[in-house]
């Protein structure tokens, strides 16, 4: 027997031993009570890498030449994937739930992990039961730390968990390793992207085999804005690149479509129409937090190809199905807003999504190279548990209704699909925050974005008010949102027409959905989602 194939079939001996329960972690099969079995043979492995508050724009081939090498240029891109709550938890809690935010409990960063419903029912949990040991590396749900006791505690789904808590952090932070607390200091190292990276690699040539499927789930940190002073360069205070990567893009040229500095804001709703237009120096921060961040993903890239590398070494390329997302956008002085994120503007929402999957799990179909229709980061949990051929059930208590659909026939350039689909954009705070806005809901379509904000922050108290602004925009001629069809933001201004009947609908359906309608079985006379 050769070598490799003999080292293949030790660590598949290995990950069975594992997958059955032996000893991996607190919230492992054998701790939950739940027999994990070999799933089926055609299971493929899948890795999910996610950016933090990476843009669209960003996703280029000079900024991340080896994610569009080895993952865009074989497999799916995505040109309306829409993060439905444009912030970090909300987020990423949709990702493992298929929910929206009013259904998952995670509104925003500042209810947090706390307020997620059904803690053990969640996709790790429904992959564990499938036959997947799932594997997590990198940036955990914000305020898990407040939430577990000890905050070392590993949540429910996860075999192996090697995370980063709290404010993000490149150096002189804690990483969360199975239970156990491990600090890394400051030295070039221990930059949290590279050590985020080396641990995904080295779980890969731990665990991944032919006996049992992996899940894969990589949080970078890059390219969200540190919290501390940087090191090894200029970037204190904004996303901290690898020390190898300190000034690679010093002179990129800050992008400035027609949204930058926006010459005139009266047609926004007021409690953002009234923002002063940024200043030089202003824009010289933007301006550098572009580049520190162009500068941090190239660690992410460099991470992507030895994530891919080590899946290859293993040979394991054909049965892995690699996702690449960013879990919300940013704001580099669009709308004069100069960083941030939540608003439900095409830069805060709008996001990268390639998807690359072996036409073995595709039923032989060549995958699409590119695909238009609205989708959301709702959709993954479903489009996963395609793939692994699980259902979102925790096996000790009743499913969880998902409202994303799978994204396999849109893969595969066939099946059925909503023709006009309509997505939920939704966002409400425990409490005023750093946002002039405190609750919204909306309706995004491929050609309309029309937003209702029912509370807002007052200029004079800083509490949380009602409000009744709005904003409509037509994306097919005003694709960087400058003219408000509902001039001022006012409600009584918008047009009069049958499209706004329609957004109007949609909306009081969308805001209160649950499930699909023909896949599920409605939840307490709720209407279904789109």
């Amino acid at each position: 027997m050769p070598l490799r194939t003999h080292h293949r079939l030790a660590l598949g001996t290995a990950a069975l031993l594992a997958a059955v329960g032996v000893g991996l972690s607190a919230s492992g099969a054998a701790a939950t009570g739940t027999s994990v079995a070999r799933g089926p043979n055609d299971q493929p492995n899948i890795v999910l890498i996610q950016a933090d508050d990476q843009t669209l724009s960003q996703l280029t081939a000079k900024a991340m030449p080896n994610t569009t090498r080895l993952l865009a240029r074989g497999g799916t891109r995505f040109l309306d994937y829409n993060a439905t709550t444009a912030q970090c938890c909300p987020s990423r809690a949709s990702l493992i739930t298929g929910q929206y935010a009013h259904n998952d409990g995670v509104t925003s960063n500042g209810v947090g992990y706390g307020g997620l419903v059904d803690k053990d029912n969640v996709l790790p949990v429904w992959l564990q039961r499938a036959g997947y040991l799932t594997l997590h590396v990198g940036k955990f749900m914000n305020g898990y730390e407040k939430y577990a006791h000890p905050a070392s505690l590993v949540p429910p789904g996860w075999d192996q968990w090697y995370s980063f808590l709290g404010g993000t952090r490149y150096y002189d932070y804690d990483l969360y390793a199975n239970g156990t607390v491990i600090h890394r200091g400051s030295k070039p190292g221990a930059n949290a992207t590279q050590v985020a990276n080396r641990k995904a690699v080295q779980l890969i040539r731990s665990w991944a085999s032919e006996a049992i499927p992996i899940y894969l789930q990589l949080d970078e940190p890059a390219p969200h804005i540190a919290s501390q002073h940087d090191p090894f360069g200029d970037c204190g205070r904004a996303p901290i690149p690898e020390p190898r990567d300190e000034g690679a893009f010093k002179h990129a040229q800050l992008p400035r479509p027609p949204s930058f500095n926006e010459r005139d804001m009266d047609d926004k709703p007021p409690f953002l129409g009234s923002a002063p237009k940024l200043g030089r120096a202003e824009v010289s921060k933007v301006r550098r937090r572009w580049r520190c961040a162009l500068a941090s993903l190239q660690g992410v890239d460099r991470g992507v190809a030895r994530v891919y590398r080590a899946i290859k070494h293993a040979g394991l390329l054909d049965r892995t199905v690699f996702i690449f997302i960013s879990d919300n956008g940013q704001f580099y002085g669009e709308h004069r807003i100069a960083k941030g994120k939540v608003l439900p503007y095409q830069e805060a929402v709008h996001l990268p999504l390639v998807i690359n999957a072996p036409r073995r799990y595709l039923n032989g179909a060549r995958p699409a190279r590119k695909v238009r229709k609205p989708v959301g980061n709702i959709d993954l949990a479903p489009t996963i548990l395609g793939f692994a051929h699980a259902r979102p059930c925790p096996g000790n208590g009743p499913c969880r209704t998902m409202d994303g659909r799978s994204l396999k026939p849109l893969l595969k350039g066939s099946g059925r699909w909503p023709r006009h689909r309509g997505l939920l954009t939704e966002y409400r705070a425990a409490s005023p925050g750093k946002y002039a806005t405190c609750q919204f809901a909306g309706v995004l379509t491929r050609e309309k974005v029309y937003v209702e904000h029912s509370q807002v922050v007052d200029a004079k108290t800083g509490q949380c008010v009602p409000s009744d602004q709005v904003e409509r925009y037509d994306l097919n001629r005003d694709r960087f949102e400058l003219h408000n069809q509902c001039f001022g933001g006012k409600a009584g201004n918008c047009p009069l027409d049958s499209a706004q009947s329609d957004l109007d609908a949609r909306l009081s359906q969308l805001r209160g959905c649950a499930g699909i309608d023909g896949r599920d079985e409605r939840v307490g006379g709720r209407p279904f989602c789109e």
